[in-house]
């Protein structure tokens, strides 16, 4: 199949395919970035062909040796920003030759507290850590020596459900979820359990939907502009006997 959407949705899919597959590494030093070929990592241990594809779908790997990949974002560029979670550490990978592989590998930052999201908007990187949004303006041209500035630290600390996925929707403002800070329980701070969207102009934030337990990923559709995303349920539902259809316990009186 020709290089093209389709194709490179795959060949991105297997980045994080390989990440899970892949042994902790030495994290890279601190404050700077790292620039390294990755195409010297043989992929002969990921098991490719098990995966079942539709027609004209392929799947390829992309980049190796990215620890506990969580989340991508490709700016227009082309280069792929991921974010990971317990690794605590953002990279960047760029293709130099467009043959679908990632030569460069760039770690532009590492102890991160689950610096799970990432989103790219004029030129600028954002990284959700649990309690803030951290940015790194004019990400590309700084990737040897990136600089960062807190952007957005009012968000709760809970670890639990505390790692973000973000993105910027058509109004041009970035919505981040907050997940519940438990199983299954109602919290008395209201920004559990919503997504909220942050203004980037008044840097000011509100809640646009509430209810969502734990949301893993969200887009808008591309010409009616609703939003669609996933919300992950209640661990162990078929262990605790709640009724039909229910996902959260009976309150006490």
């Amino acid at each position: 199949m020709e290089k093209g959407g389709v194709s490179l949705f795959m060949v991105l899919f297997a980045c994080l395919m390989g990440a899970c597959n892949q042994a902790p590494s030495d994290a890279a030093n601190a404050g700077g970035s790292k620039t390294d070929s990755l195409t010297q990592v043989a992929a002969g241990t990921l098991a490719l062909d098990k995966i079942k594809l539709p027609p004209g779908f392929k799947i390829e790997v992309y980049a190796e040796g990215i620890t506990n990949a969580r989340s991508l974002e490709i700016s227009p560029s082309g280069i792929l920003y991921v974010g990971t979670m317990s690794k605590g550490d953002v990279y960047a990978l760029k293709d130099e030759n467009n043959d679908l592989i990632a030569e460069k590998k760039w770690t532009i930052a590492t102890g991160l507290k689950m610096p799970n999201g990432v989103a790219f908007k004029d030129g600028d990187l954002y990284v959700a850590e649990v309690s803030k949004i951290l940015k790194y303006p004019a990400i590309e041209s700084k990737l040897d020596k990136p600089e960062m500035e807190v952007f957005y630290d009012q968000y709760p600390d809970k670890e639990h459900h505390g790692w973000k996925y973000i993105a910027f929707g058509p109004d041009g403002n970035l919505y981040v979820p907050v997940g519940a800070p438990c199983n299954i329980c109602e919290s008395d701070d209201e920004v559990f359990g919503t997504i909220t969207r942050i203004n980037m102009a008044s840097k000011t934030r509100d809640i646009i939907q509430r209810g969502i337990r734990n949301t893993v990923g969200l887009t808008w559709h591309p010409e009616t502009k609703e939003m669609w995303f996933t919300d992950n349920g209640g661990d162990w539902l078929e262990k605790i006997c709640l009724p039909v259809n229910s996902t959260m316990p009976p309150k006490k009186e």
